[in-house]
């Protein structure tokens, strides 16, 4: 066994332990210390913790009462707001009861105290309202007899529209197949129209005037002795041919031979020569008057030259229209002529009146100078009777002091002359 070696292990265990003595000793007194200051701070800690749970329990405590306080506080609330709605109720009880007896007896009142004066203000009314009643009633039964009468005017103006259908047919028929009916029934026309013209019948135009064995439907004058000739004319027996045709064909063929009808009539009249028969009267055209506006757009349609063309036999196209226009301008010439007569008229009686207004100023002043010399003859009476010496009312009145019989005073105005 070598003992050296174990010997050199001891020493050098022990020279360790020594070594690692001195260390641990340096270090437990590091340690030492730190668990000093670790034994404090726990201390410490320890002291704040028990001031924590000091706080804590304080807090708890003032938690639980303030809980407490909160509780009784919401008891009180709920106990209040108890009590107040009870008050509530009560009160709005009391007030009912205490207004309905007020109003009742306030009722009573007016009712015992007021009753004849409310009656008479509102008597007033109360008769407006009857009145208004009874006024309603006479509207309701006014308005149902109203009802009835119109129910029977309608039936009658059904009959009487069931009646001029008829008569329009039959109308129509006859215009269609009888030139007569047609001729009248177109002069009845140009009369209406004349009628509302404005024009004076008798005086502004005339109907079917006659001369040299002609008939004219209606000559109108016109001022400064003029007059127009008006003829009419009815084509209408293939203008309703072209309206009833329903192929093309036949109504072009009927609007050709509408418009030859028309042109025939223009030649018929232009040879008449109406104008020729006013010996100069009559303006240089006589107007054709067709009573069918349609009737003359078709024919202006199959002849566009139609106007050039009766213009150049001296006649002029009308429809009542066109004719209207033309007597309302006539009418309006007749006015003017009136006033421009009733100017001059106006102006030789303002001359007249200036003249014999001159002459009675002159008999005025010759009547002024009379009355002058009158006057003057007048007072030189008076001096002679009243003013002279001796005068006659001087005597007369001496007469009377001296006991003449009078019974009439002498008028005072003149004087009492005396010598």
């Amino acid at each position: 066994m070598n003992w050296g070696i174990w010997i050199a292990g001891l020493v050098g265990f022990f020279a360790g332990g020594v070594g690692a003595y001195a260390y641990f000793s340096g270090k437990m007194g590091k340690i030492s210390g730190e668990i000093e200051a670790a034994r404090r701070r726990a201390e410490e800690q320890e002291q704040a913790r028990a001031q924590a749970e000091a706080q804590s329990r304080a807090a708890r405590e003032a938690a639980v009462r303030a809980e407490a306080e909160r509780e009784s506080a919401e008891r009180t609330l709920v106990e209040a707001r108890k009590e107040r709605e009870e008050l509530a109720v009560r009160l709005q009880s009391d007030f009912r009861a205490v207004t309905q007896q007020m109003v009742t007896e306030g009722t009573k009142r007016l009712a015992e105290d007021n009753q004849k004066q409310v009656g008479i203000e509102l008597r007033p009314i109360l008769d407006r309202m009857e009145a208004f009643r009874k006024r309603v009633d006479e509207v309701h039964t006014a308005e149902t007899t109203l009802q009835g009468d119109l129910r029977r005017e309608l039936q009658q103006i059904q009959a009487m529209s069931t009646k001029l259908g008829s008569e329009t047919h039959a109308l129509t028929s006859a215009l269609k197949n009888d030139s007569g009916v047609r001729g009248r029934w177109g002069e009845m026309v140009l009369e209406k129209t004349l009628e509302i013209s404005g024009l004076e019948k008798g005086r502004e135009y005339r109907t079917q005037e006659s001369a040299d064995r002609k008939r004219m439907d209606a000559v109108v004058f016109l001022p400064e002795n003029r007059a127009i000739v008006i003829d009419s004319k009815v084509p209408l027996v293939d203008y309703d041919a072209y309206c009833s045709a329903t192929e093309p064909a036949d109504q072009e063929k009927s609007l050709k031979a509408h418009g030859a009808a028309v042109k025939r009539f223009i030649d018929d009249l232009s040879g008449k020569a109406y104008p020729d028969l006013l010996e100069g009267r009559s303006l240089d055209f006589t107007v054709m008057f067709i009573p069918i506006e349609p009737a003359f757009g078709a024919a202006l349609r199959a002849n566009p030259d139609l106007l050039e063309y009766a213009f150049n036999q001296r006649i002029v196209l009308t429809t009542p229209s066109s004719l209207m226009s033309t007597l309302r301008t006539i009418a309006n010439l007749w006015k003017i002529e009136r006033q421009n007569k009733n100017v001059q008229e106006i102006a030789r009686l303002g001359g007249k009146l200036h003249d014999d207004l001159a002459n009675f100023c002159g008999d005025l002043t010759e009547v002024g100078k009379a009355l002058g010399k009158a006057h003057e003859a007048h007072e030189s009476a008076v001096k002679k009777l009243s003013e002279k010496k001796g005068n006659i009312l001087g005597t007369a009145e001496k007469l009377r002091e001296l006991g003449a019989k009078t019974e009439k005073k002498l008028p005072t105005m003149l004087g009492n002359g005396s010598e």
